[in-house]
């Protein structure tokens, strides 16, 4: 397995812009900072020495990059993107909203180029922002099912509005060795699948890293398909779209960050 953790100790504020670094809280008055480490330890428990970590570097400091370094068991590695406010100077649309928001072209193009490797076609590349939290055995279970053959892609969470009334929304709920898992029509950008997965959608993902635009996955999911764990495995901590079920405020206090 390949993860590429993005980290940015710069939106410190919940919908800040990329390029502002306002104090504040964000889920349940819990600080970013302390939120990047407890999301980041969250995920190594089912990481190994044979695993491959790339932290995404969007202005963390090197004292947090150090200490990721020392909480990990897998290879690790550091891959440094430019700034937003840097990308938007050749930016064609600067002022698009979603450029102004959260645009992310060298990930993306990185992202492909990873996958594009003869080596990574049949790898598993998770790619994991920094303010989503893990159950323990949250990779352990995505792990397994790529193992049995699975080629679409996996989100952890389960995002809450997927449980509206809404009968355009459909799902077929399948059992696996680990639990429930439902079909989903669209995801963000925490997302595993295989590097040969990534690269069929090679220039939406480009597309998408330059206008911050996610709509892609609803065209890949219809073809090759995604499922999401039930209950999730994971949460996006922010209000609104935390995970069902799980006692995620257990799960934050249950991690030290102190080593």
């Amino acid at each position: 397995m390949i993860v590429l953790f993005r980290s940015s100790e710069a939106a410190i504020s919940a919908g800040s812009h990329g390029d502002e670094t306002r104090e504040g809280t964000r889920w349940n008055g819990k600080h970013k900072l302390e939120i990047i480490r407890k999301c980041y330890l969250s995920i190594q428990p089912g990481l190994d020495e044979k695993d491959k970590l790339i932290v995404i570097n969007d202005r963390t400091t090197d004292e947090t990059l150090e200490w990721m370094r020392k909480n990990t068991k897998a290879d690790f590695a550091i891959k440094n993107i430019r700034a937003m406010n840097e990308l938007r100077k050749t930016h064609p649309y600067p002022h698009y909203h979603p450029v102004l928001a959260n645009s992310c072209p060298d990930l993306m193009e990185f992202l492909v180029y990873l996958a594009s490797l003869k080596e990574n076609l049949d790898e598993i590349i998770y790619l994991c922002e920094d303010d989503y939290l893990h159950i323990p055995n949250a990779i352990t279970c995505m792990k397994s099912v790529f193992s049995n053959k699975y080629s679409g892609f996996y989100a952890p969470y389960d995002y809450p509005d997927r449980y509206y009334f809404d009968g355009e929304l459909p799902c077929r709920l399948l059992l696996t060795s680990f639990g429930h898992v439902r079909t989903i029509p669209s995801a963000t950008l925490t997302l595993a699948a295989l590097g040969s997965t990534w690269l069929k959608y090679k220039y939406e993902l480009l597309r998408a890293g330059a206008f911050a635009d996610d709509t892609w996955t609803w065209k890949a999911f219809r073809q090759v398909g995604a499922i999401c764990p039930v209950p999730g495995h994971s949460t996006h901590l922010q209000d609104g779209c935390i995970t069902p079920l799980i006692p995620w405020e257990q799960v934050y206090d249950s991690i030290s960050t102190s080593s």
